[in-house]
């Protein structure tokens, strides 16, 4: 990556960028991992435009998936973090969400203190 911004080589990367309409069924604002040619101004993400609909809805409940696990981290939310797991589409139920989340903070106590006030 360093090689292709110091040389100007205008190769592609996979790259995670903010989306700013890269993938127009997502919203600007969010980070997608996707191909960028890269030069010496940095990463210029490939245009994808619209996705077919299968795509985008997966797209967009792993994004949800995201952005409710980081709401749940930083407000310690167990509630927030549960909601998280139950969207994520390789969780099949709410019961097994439960499960997972309650392993995780059990595994992880001494790096999430957020969870035990």
């Amino acid at each position: 990556m360093i090689c292709s911004i110091y040389n100007d080589k205008k190769d592609i990367h996979v790259v995670n960028v903010r989306n700013n309409g890269t993938i127009a069924d997502l919203p600007d604002d969010v980070v997608i991992e996707t191909n960028a040619i890269i030069d010496r101004n940095g990463a210029h993400p490939i245009n994808i435009g619209h996705v077919s609909t299968k795509i985008g809805g997966l797209m967009q409940a792993v994004k949800a998936y995201e952005e409710l696990t980081i709401e749940a981290g930083v407000k310690g939310d167990y509630y927030t973090a549960l909601q998280a797991l139950s969207v994520h589409p390789l969780v099949p139920s709410a019961t097994i969400a439960k499960k997972i989340l309650d392993d995780i903070i059990e595994q992880n106590k001494d790096y999430l203190p957020q969870y035990y006030k």
